[in-house]
């Protein structure tokens, strides 16, 4: 009967640790999409399962087309882009992302000419 239990115990907490160091947050997400819409402090990326992140942008987050950075204004609506966003929880519990890196398509001077 003990060693049964133990053998439970071994097993549940093998099983619960992953799912707990999955959860945490801190840790950097990917989001591949489309910018449904921008604002002054964040944008709106629709990934390409259809869900909408809402990213918030402060004055650390990089944004680079191809290997130039620039500046929130150049970020169109439709356009694709990768986020690199970390997650953190208020008080209540609900996750918010914060933009370190954004990732737009570079332009294509050949069709513009």
């Amino acid at each position: 009967m003990t060693r049964r239990f133990i053998l439970g115990v071994v097993l549940v907490a093998a099983l619960a640790i992953p799912r707990y160091a999955l959860a945490h947050e801190g840790h950097a997400h990917k989001v591949i999409g489309t910018v449904a819409m921008r604002h002054e402090n964040h944008v709106e990326v629709k990934a390409t399962d259809g869900k909408t992140s809402t990213i918030t942008l402060n004055e650390k987050t990089r944004i680079l087309r191809g290997k130039a950075k620039v500046n929130a204004d150049e970020i169109n609506q439709g356009e694709r882009v990768v986020v690199t966003a970390t997650e953190t929880k208020d008080k209540d519990g609900k996750a918010t992302f914060v933009a370190t890196e954004i990732h737009l398509g570079v332009a294509n001077t050949a069709a513009s000419k």
